[in-house]
């Protein structure tokens, strides 16, 4: 895993898990899924109204996850039948430092194993994002509801998930929060063109990032270079542009699969990668979940580069954020 440093120095995995629709008992499973084989970052937001499972999925790792390094097929195979019997009327009441997630019995304990190591909570880099319209006081609450639903005392990364009306005072709420230890950083979500100049020159804490649609199609070139020159850093949602476009038919990318022996999609990722962004790909399979971070192993060529980079339409293809 390759990490990036933020502007107030600390470090970001550059792959995390979307989880955007990844709701209830399939949801829960889809995450702890994705901590066994080794994400660390896991993007959420309180309209996705899957705080709580992540909680739920956090707080079962930090009380069962082995090291990643030291997982064997063996264990995985157990890991696998282990969560299935998770229960699912778990819900994280206080923080994970604190409060056991309470298992169902298993004839092996995962922590008398030696070669178990739970996961520490400094190795996990968790987003969320205040996702409506508020004053500064209901900003407030809603950072303390959000850690309270995902059974955390603090969160990485907070984001204001659109350009709200009420932005920079909802901002305030972060930024004091920020100084509190409540959120080791601050961002925004979906913020362009003259809004984002004028919200910038409000702020006291810079944001860590700009979370935006970003994908083959939208390669927001402009934007990336705006966010460069002010030490902000471009994160992707949506790298895969949801399928559309006709991303995984592409000739381009289908003949560049071709000579690294990979998938369309890892192309895709791969590209905005070398441009320089973190991307949170979502994905519920476990198969597409191991291929969206297999992404280290080769290497795109320059050529390749600037076919696919012929490839932007500069357009959005949802409308709405931009």
């Amino acid at each position: 895993m390759q990490y990036i440093t933020l502007n107030n120095g600390i470090t970001m995995p550059s792959i995390g898990l979307g989880t955007y629709e990844l709701c209830g008992q399939k949801g829960i499973e889809t995450m702890q899924n994705a901590l066994q084989i080794g994400y660390r970052l896991f993007d959420s937001a309180q309209m996705y109204n899957n705080e709580n499972e992540l909680g739920i999925a956090i707080a079962w790792a930090m009380q069962t996850l082995k090291d990643s390094s030291l997982h064997t097929k063996e264990t995985r195979a157990f890991d696998t039948h282990f969560t299935k019997h998770l229960d699912s009327n778990i819900t994280p009441t206080s923080s994970p430092h604190r409060q056991p997630v309470h298992m169902e019995s298993s004839k092996t304990n995962l922590a008398d194993s030696p070669q178990i190591r739970p996961l520490q909570r400094n190795e996990l880099f968790i987003t969320t994002k205040l996702s409506s319209n508020m004053s500064y006081k209901k900003a407030w609450q809603s950072i303390e509801g959000s850690l309270q639903n995902l059974g955390l005392e603090y969160v990485d990364l907070l984001l204001i998930h659109e350009p709200y009306a009420n932005a920079k005072e909802m901002y305030k709420a972060c930024e004091e929060a920020y100084h509190k230890g409540l959120i080791r950083a601050i961002g925004i979500s979906n913020f362009y063109g003259k809004f984002l100049e004028d919200f910038l020159d409000s702020v006291r804490v810079k944001p860590v990032l700009n979370q935006v649609q970003a994908h083959i199609f939208f390669q927001q070139r402009t934007l990336q270079k705006f966010l460069e020159s002010k030490h902000i850093h471009l994160q992707a949602w949506s790298p895969l542009a949801c399928g559309r476009n006709g991303i995984f038919t592409n000739e381009t990318l289908q003949s560049i699969a071709r000579a690294h022996h990979k998938s369309i999609a890892q192309i895709a990722l791969k590209f905005l990668l070398d441009k320089g962004m973190s991307i949170i790909p979502k994905a519920s399979s476990l198969k597409r979940l191991q291929e969206n971070k297999q992404l280290f192993d080769f290497n795109l060529t320059q050529n390749e580069r600037d076919s696919i980079t012929q490839i932007d339409s500069n357009k959005s293809l949802f409308g709405w954020d931009c």
